[in-house]
């Protein structure tokens, strides 16, 4: 999936289609700050600056020595750490900045994927955080669709969250 999706970034890149390419990983941008900042207006905050700050860049033409995906990803970490509502954030990436650093970045996006991320999880948990930040539910309306009170949907996401940050800070 990654090389059919490098291919598409890399020929929206050559024809200038950078609107296209940004609005391409709308979304997943958005899904990412929420899983990362676990606050709705937080992350709708973030996820703007993330897709300025990639817009611009491109507009500036910046080039990169990894998959486009890779510098989404890279941004949004960088974005989001730290991060909190209003604080003044910088919208530019540092020109020296050479992203072959960043590792093995092949598996970096698939291993922060979301549904890569909660599969291990017990199924209530993985229900519950789906229902959360993937549809953007509130806990009553999880709850409402699961058939469960408020406090188990606050329970499993508290089960999962623990569950999420050992197995990212492993």
């Amino acid at each position: 999936m990654n090389d059919a999706r490098d291919v598409e970034d890399n020929r929206l890149l050559e024809a200038g289609e950078h609107k296209r390419l940004v609005a391409n990983y709308f979304d997943r941008v958005h899904e990412l700050c929420l899983l990362r900042l676990r606050n709705r207006e937080a992350a709708e905050e973030a996820a703007q600056i993330v897709l300025l700050r990639l817009f611009n860049e491109l507009k500036r033409g910046k080039p990169y020595s990894v998959p486009f995906r890779v510098v989404v990803w890279k941004v949004v970490d960088w974005t989001t750490s730290g991060f909190y509502p209003g604080a003044k954030q910088d919208a530019t990436l540092p020109d020296d900045l050479d992203l072959a650093t960043v590792g093995d970045y092949e598996s970096v996006e698939d291993d922060h994927d979301f549904g890569v991320l909660i599969a291990d999880l017990p199924e209530r948990q993985r229900q519950v955080a789906e229902l959360i930040y993937h549809e953007g539910l509130s806990h009553e309306q999880a709850a409402e669709r699961l058939g469960i009170t408020r406090n188990a949907v606050d329970q499993a996401l508290h089960n999962a969250h623990r569950k999420l940050a050992e197995k990212l800070n492993a």
